[in-house]
């Protein structure tokens, strides 16, 4: 359920007279007008942004732009019922240097939000300042409207307090004996505004309108009875919701604890159960360590230089003994570094837009895969991309910036590529399952150590040493598969119970 075109529905069937029931004893909008008329002083207010006079209302014609409403309402001019004030945009406006931490407030675009003044968001000018300016003052029940940039964002003010508008804002001052506030500010939020707003805008790089332009918006005006249960209907409506919408988040909610719940249980040993016949993760670590210690001491030996067996980050394997938490008899503690096959920073280089190879950088990744489209060139001696060549199933992180500690694995290279310097990469054996180690990655105690391990800077970030020494639940290499699939099942109908939600 889409909540917010919902609550747009509604809008757009309130005013098109199709929300309420309509009652001979509201009388008309046509009397309500000659009314208001025949009341009124023949002299209008110069603050106002109409030019026709406000002794008189003329309903307006009804022609193809216009749709249908009920017998016993009247299209007319916005400018009809309220008069639209400009702010004060003279000597006196307020610049940076006449903002208080406190005072007055002084409210512009960013200050609307559906319909409500957050007046957190506002500036603040002295009671000398707030005296000097000749326009823009705020009173209770007036609609605040942004003519630019932030085009047709608005608010009500709801009490009596002081308080002035930005430039970029406009008031909408009422005529209460002939229209509810609320009335006109559900209007305002409704589509028959907003295409107006395409119609009068000025097609510029900076959209914007003038407060003439919105005087002359169209108008569909009920009796002042049936606006009250206009409003009384759209309240009750929106209540349910914004209910609606608050059990959807709280369902996300749910549905991302629930998330972190199975990978809690999946490093644990609790998520599958364990089979007696599987190999225990003991014999797995020494299978581990024997093929990277002949894997070194290939590497050593192409440059004539002895070396003994030891994990990638050069410390021989070692027994943890504080463990964070009790795992199965047949699994076994590790560190990170004990099961890579290396622990690797990217390659440095110029991003560009043609090159030797493609180089996928942290910006190329969005939602745990790599966007190919943007990934761009660099330029690498021929004999240094094997160094840095991603391959399936490897493990990029990213080690610093606003996504420090991320993780993202390679599930399909359609060209060669490497991978940049704010990048790590983690590369994994025949008896690791990587899809293992990334929802490790995923998980709390990742995070936790990875949050103890991270240099507390301006810039946050995180090396392959951190890396290397996390502490890692080993489950043996048939359970790792196991656990993969059970994430993935569970994952998945997680998935489709959030794409419900939308």
């Amino acid at each position: 359920m889409n909540t917010k075109l919902l609550k747009q529905k509604i809008l757009n069937l309130a005013i098109r007279g199709k929300l309420t029931d309509q009652r001979k004893s509201d009388g008309t909008a046509r009397e309500l007008l000659e009314q208001i008329s025949a009341s009124r002083q023949p002299e209008r207010s110069t603050k106002s942004a109409k030019s026709k006079n406000l002794g008189t209302i003329t309903p307006l014609d009804k022609n193809e732009d216009l749709f249908e409403i009920p017998n016993n309402w009247e299209w007319v001019k916005l400018g009809d019922v309220c008069e639209v004030l400009n702010g004060d945009r003279g000597s006196n406006y307020p610049s940076k240097k006449d903002y208080l931490s406190e005072g007055i407030p002084f409210i512009n675009a960013g200050c609307l939000e559906d319909g409500f003044i957050d007046y957190s968001k506002a500036h603040f000018i002295s009671n000398k300042k707030y005296e000097s300016l000749r326009a823009g003052k705020i009173q209770k029940h007036d609609i605040l409207y942004c003519l630019r940039g932030s085009l047709g964002k608005c608010g009500i003010v709801p009490n009596a307090e002081q308080g002035a508008i930005s430039s970029s804002l406009c008031i909408f001052r009422l005529h209460l004996s002939i229209v509810k506030p609320q009335y006109i500010l559900y209007y305002i939020q409704s589509s028959c505004v907003k295409s107006q707003q395409l119609f009068v805008d000025n097609g510029t790089a900076q959209p914007n309108l003038s407060a003439r332009d919105v005087a002359n918006y169209a108008l569909p005006l009920p009796p002042l009875a049936e606006q009250h249960r206009i409003v009384e209907k759209i309240e009750e409506a929106f209540t349910e919701i914004d209910a609606v919408e608050k059990n959807k988040e709280l369902l996300k909610t749910h549905i991302k604890q629930t998330r972190q719940k199975i990978l809690d249980l999946a490093i644990h040993g609790k998520l599958v159960p364990q089979d007696e016949n599987d190999e225990p993760a003991s014999v797995l670590l020494e299978k581990i360590l024997q093929e990277k210690a002949q894997s070194d001491n290939k590497k050593h030996s192409k440059k004539n230089k002895t070396t003994t067996p030891a994990t990638s980050d050069n410390r021989p394997y070692e027994k943890i003994e504080n463990i964070p938490f009790e795992i199965p008899e047949n699994w076994m503690w590790v560190r990170l570094g004990d099961l890579s096959k290396t622990i690797q920073y990217g390659y440095n280089a110029p991003a560009k837009e043609s090159g030797r190879i493609k180089m996928v950088r942290i910006s190329d990744i969005y939602e745990n895969e790599i966007v190919w489209d943007t990934v761009p060139f660099c330029d690498i001696e021929d004999d240094e991309i094997p160094t840095y060549l991603l391959k399936k199933n490897d493990i990029l992180f990213a080690r610093t910036g606003g996504t420090v500690g991320k993780s993202y694995i390679v599930d399909n290279l359609p060209e060669e590529s490497v991978y940049a310097g704010y990048l790590i990469l983690t590369r994994y054996g025949e008896n690791i399952n990587a899809h293992y180690m990334k929802y490790f990655m995923e998980s709390g105690l990742y995070w936790e150590q990875l949050r103890e391990g991270c240099i507390a800077t301006a810039q946050p970030n995180c090396n392959g040493k951190t890396l290397g020494k996390m502490r890692i639940p080993l489950p043996p290499i048939n359970e790792q598969f196991r656990i993969v699939s059970k994430i993935e099942e569970s994952f998945s109908a997680l998935d489709q119970m959030e794409r419900n939600l939308i």
